[in-house]
């Protein structure tokens, strides 16, 4: 028994399946498809995940989805604080029972995908060596905005161990040149170092989805992946190129001329940027985009202050 989580709560005379199984029955609960709730149940992946975090008693964690309370109580007995995200009104109710002989758990209730996380984490001060680790297994219409809206903290931030749906960890980590491969591709790999840690067939939710998922890392990057003068023109830039996928970089470029270039000087940037203008957004790398900021940063800081 630890000081932070009773025996009897973390008892595995089952497995995490049938525990779930027990605790929808005895709450007269079902999934709901709207919210994509579908429940980790494989022992093998929440082994990997909770092997990922690698946590300790100085951590902070940040569990989006806490669902039923599963995966809240072993990340209770392993970290300092957990503070458990959950949208599900019925959930919640769920959860104030589950984990009520936890004392190193904040439930709140709150949709992770507007979430305002810097007043979160300000009402829980941390240890001068502690870190804040994100644990979460996001459904697929929610996932993009809640790791977007995770920026907001990412200097406080250590690690992200997230479950996704198999398609999107694809596209986050694509490389140039492939179809898979746009504007989240780059700006994740941008912030972040990322790394696949499990492969999770269908089999291994409840109820069992569609498609398989993965278990990815990612962590904060000390210093951006390239360096650009200007971040929100970077990546202004960015959502120009893949804006019109089918287009040239010169055709999509030049239909956004918010960026303070005309048409007529697009060839020349590219050239000096060693960019073919018929090549097209989804082959540039991280530093042909940072390349191109810095070309048009000197036009597009004038059109911002004249």
């Amino acid at each position: 028994m630890t000081r932070h989580s009773p025996q009897r709560a973390l008892a595995k005379t089952s497995s995490l399946r049938e525990r779930l199984l027990a605790t929808l029955a005895q709450y007269r609960m079902s999934p709901k498809k709207s919210l994509g709730q579908n429940f980790l149940v494989s022992d093998q992946a929440l082994d990997r995940l909770i092997a990922a975090a690698d946590l300790s008693d100085k951590d902070l964690v940040i569990e989006i989805g806490a669902g039923l309370g599963q995966i809240t109580r072993l990340l209770a007995s392993k970290a300092r604080w957990v503070i458990a995200i959950e949208f599900d009104p019925q959930l919640v109710a769920i959860l104030q029972k589950e984990l009520a002989p936890f004392k190193n758990i904040t439930l709140i209730q709150t949709d992770a995908a507007r979430c305002l996380w810097r007043g979160i984490i300000d009402y829980f001060p941390r240890q001068e060596e502690g870190k804040i680790k994100v644990i979460g297994n996001l459904p697929y219409y929610a996932a993009v905005p809640i790791i977007i809206g995770l920026e907001e903290i990412i200097n406080q931030i250590c690690l992200l161990i997230i479950t996704l749906q198999k398609e999107l960890t694809e596209r986050i980590m694509a490389q140039p040149g492939g179809k898979a491969y746009g504007e989240l591709s780059v700006r994740l790999q941008y912030r972040y170092w990322i790394e696949k840690i499990a492969y999770l067939p269908p089999e291994a939710f409840y109820p069992r989805p569609k498609v398989a998922s993965q278990i990815i890392a990612l962590r904060p990057r000390p210093t951006p992946a390239v360096y650009v003068q200007d971040e929100a023109l970077f990546f202004r830039l960015v959502q120009a190129a893949f804006s019109q996928r089918r287009k040239t970089l010169l055709n999509a470029l030049s239909a956004h001329q918010e960026l303070g270039v005309s048409r007529s000087e697009w060839p020349t940037i590219l050239a000096q940027a060693h960019i073919f203008p018929q090549r097209r957004g989804e082959t540039l790398s991280l530093s042909e985009f940072a390349s191109l900021t810095e070309l048009v940063f000197p036009r597009y800081f004038a059109l911002r202050t004249s």
